[in-house]
């Protein structure tokens, strides 16, 4: 007998985590990054002189920022029974929103009902 699959949010952060690839050919140890840009074509485009500054300059990354819905500050937790909680986790999901906009539209169509 299995034990059924615990529902699981997919990380908005990260849209392509579930996609994995498997590499075709293994690289040489002894293959050097500007060798492996050649033989791709990567570094046959031409660049101006004076453009190299601009674009070392915009190379430095920055960390990413936190997005947050509009006013949530709120933490909540709660235990649900798994009839729920997966139905949450599905809506999510398929419409790849967070979990907290899932809740507050429940909460909007329970008062629209309550009218």
């Amino acid at each position: 007998m299995t034990e059924p699959q615990k529902p699981q949010r997919r990380n908005l952060g990260l849209p392509l985590a579930s996609v994995r690839s498997t590499a075709t050919e293994t690289p040489a140890a002894d293959d050097s990054a500007r060798e492996t840009a050649l033989r791709h074509g990567f570094d046959n485009v031409p660049i101006a002189a004076s453009e190299v500054d601009r674009l070392r300059a915009n190379q430095n990354s920055e960390p990413p920022r936190r997005k947050r819905g509009a006013g949530r500050s709120m933490p909540f937790s709660v235990k649900l029974s798994p009839a729920t909680m997966e139905y949450i986790y599905e809506v999510a999901n398929s419409r790849d929103i967070p979990l907290a906009q899932v809740i507050e539209e429940l909460v909007e169509a329970h008062r629209e009902v309550a009218k």
